[in-house]
């Protein structure tokens, strides 16, 4: 009989794979009690204050008696639990507790961060963080005898959160850390070394002011919780990213590369298959099915004359990781640097401020850039004279944002995404993105949930509930790579709810919902009459669940004419709100229509509100 013991989230215990019913939260907090002391002797006084934290009853000896019995009987060998003056003993074999395992890979973890080895150092402390399903015995009343033992194992797992924040960074992924390190500080906001960490990540990938706002956000954090300034090492961090100083650049563990912000990707190789008490990791190099694409990026930006790429492509299609990906491939090839601008990030997305924070990466204060664009121009010709960089000019929303830099430096090769095609750039080579094929969205999944767990049919099922796009599928995966209790089938299960199947897609900072959300905000503020109509049949079409529209249906849902029924759909269309399958025929995929529902029901409630406040 095969026996599994889990503190690290709600208390349980499996026999021969399947989960044991443990009883009230009483015997549970008694199991809990031997569980942090296991093949070692807990006296019956222990027990009665790690089970009654205020006084305990007469009877509580006789029901500590009783609940060890039950317990007998729940985990069905009679030799684990013993009684042995002055208590009872829990006997644990090898592999049988998480928290044994997760202190061992915690362990080796720091040894080999201590020893410079940051990818052994990554590989133990991720496995050490896969054992954890939620707060320590988070479904157990927290007594004055538990509770300390319990805090400390959760201090335990901040401090591996700490180290393999640490470890990713000194292997140069910050980009790829930046999402999950934004999920961990929101999680324990208090951390001063996750904030910094965050910061300099943030900082190594071209986004300062993303670094500096972290700064601000921990200090009000620190104030608030605490009622104290941030230390002496996040203050000097954050001097070190106001001065720009040269050794906030420095990635050791990586081969030279001069100033640039953007790690090389590894060469490609068959993904590591995760192991059962493994959470898979997709690093910088999990990118699938997008060969042909990268290989076009990357022969456009190296050939010569060179030609910059505009990747084009609806929300979740994986433009960002294409073109992260393509320049940390290109990268040994441009010694002057490689650079990636998020225009997302600018409080005012200009070309301005674009090429402010261009300058500022390629190492020029801020008093020293031109207060006006033509200037900023030249001296970005200035900056890269004699050099040959990389810029990666990412999430840009129309041609003004970038025109001006695009030929500004001779020495300058720029690759750039956007959601809408930005037709109006002359010399640039427009590269459509796709939501990844069948066999390519199976790989991506399996990947990131891990190869044991395959079952193929609902390997698929759940991918066509993701419509193949590599945003929805990265969620779905990391969320089934943590969840290791759901099951590929119940997942699927989950999905099919139309209901919540946007609220599941969310993990942390990602969120279908939030990437949808941008390209109808970006409607909603154009003002023009098309993108009226445009809006008004969003709505009508999430009123109604239509996937699909022509012309024709979409005179008849705005009660007007089919010219400018023909402008609204082209609107929608441009800003990937939907997409042209036929000539007069347009379609949402179904993660775009289940959106557009629920802005019809929010918009409704609040017609319905506005009406009975007028009443």
């Amino acid at each position: 009989m095969n026996l599994r013991f889990g503190l690290l989230g709600p208390v349980e215990v499996r026999r021969d794979g399947r989960p044991v019913p443990l009883g009230s939260p009483k015997q549970r907090a008694l199991l809990t009690a031997l569980l942090l002391e296991p093949n070692r002797v807990v006296s019956i006084d222990r027990l009665v204050t790690a089970v009654w934290d205020e006084e305990p009853p007469r009877s509580a000896v006789a029901n500590v008696r009783t609940y060890v019995n039950r317990l007998r009987s729940t985990l069905g060998e009679g030799d684990r639990l013993t009684a042995r003056p002055p208590g009872y003993v829990l006997t644990v074999h090898a592999g049988e507790l998480d928290v044994i395992e997760f202190a061992d890979a915690l362990r080796q973890g720091r040894k080999a961060l201590s020893a410079g080895r940051p990818e052994a150092a990554l590989r133990h402390l991720s496995a050490a963080l896969t054992r954890w399903r939620g707060a320590p015995a988070e479904d157990v009343p927290r007594s004055a005898a538990l509770g300390p033992r319990l805090d400390a194992l959760a201090e335990q797992r901040c401090l591996s959160l700490e180290a393999q924040a640490e470890a990713r960074l000194m292997l140069g992924e910050h980009a790829d850390a930046v999402p999950e390190l934004r999920e961990t500080v929101a999680a324990h906001p208090t951390r001063e070394r996750l904030w910094g960490s965050l910061m300099l990540a943030l900082y190594r990938t071209g986004d300062s002011a993303a670094a500096l706002s972290a700064y601000g956000q921990a200090r009000t954090f620190l104030a608030e919780e605490l009622g104290v300034e941030p230390g002496p090492e996040l203050a000097e961090l954050h001097r070190g990213i106001l001065n720009r100083d040269p050794a906030l650049r420095a990635e050791p563990i990586l081969p030279a590369l001069g100033p640039s912000r953007v790690a090389p990707a590894p060469e490609a190789g068959p993904a590591p298959e995760a192991g059962p008490n493994r959470t898979p990791v997709a690093g910088p190099g999990c990118l699938v099915g997008r060969d042909p694409e990268l290989r076009e990026i990357v022969a456009a930006i190296t050939a010569s004359p060179p030609r910059p790429v505009a990747v084009h492509g609806q929300a979740g299609v994986g433009k960002s990781a294409l073109a992260l990906h393509a320049v940390r491939t290109a990268a040994p090839g441009f010694p002057g640097g490689v650079f990636h601008v998020d225009l997302r990030a600018l409080p005012r997305p200009g070309a301005y401020e674009t090429l402010t924070r261009l300058l500022g990466l390629l190492g020029l204060a801020d008093d020293q850039i031109a207060p006006d664009l033509d200037d900023a121009v030249l001296q970005l010709g200035t900056a890269t004279a004699g050099r040959r960089v990389l810029v990666l000019l990412d999430n840009v929303t129309d041609e003004r944002q970038v025109r001006p830099l695009l030929g500004a430096a001779p020495g300058c090769r720029f690759v750039i995404t956007s959601r809408t095609v930005l037709a109006a750039l002359d010399d640039v080579d427009h590269l459509p993105l796709a939501p990844l094929r069948d066999d390519a969205a199976y790989e991506l999944l399996v990947r990131l949930c891990g190869r044991e767990r395959v079952d193929p049919e609902q390997v698929r099922r759940v991918a066509r509930l993701c419509d193949n796009l590599p945003l929805a599928l990265g969620i779905a995966g990391k969320r089934l790579a943590v969840r290791r209790e759901w099951t590929l089938a119940a997942f699927a299960d989950m999905l099919a709810d139309e209901e919540h199947r946007l609220d599941l897609l969310t993990c942390g900072d990602l969120s279908v919902r939030s990437a949808l959300d941008l390209d109808y905000q970006a409607l909603r503020r154009r003002t023009g009459t098309a993108d009226g109509s445009a809006l008004a049949l969003f709505h009508r079409l999430g009123e109604r669940g239509m996937a699909e529209c022509g012309s024709a249906t979409a005179a008849a849902l705005l009660g007007c004419d089919r010219r400018t029924a023909w402008a609204a759909l082209g609107r929608l269309a441009d800003l990937r709100l939907t997409t042209s399958t036929a000539p007069d025929r347009y379609r949402m995929n179904d993660l775009t229509r289940l959106y557009a529902m629920e802005i019809a029901r929010a918009a409704g409630k609040r017609e319905s509100g506005d009406s009975a406040a007028l009443i």
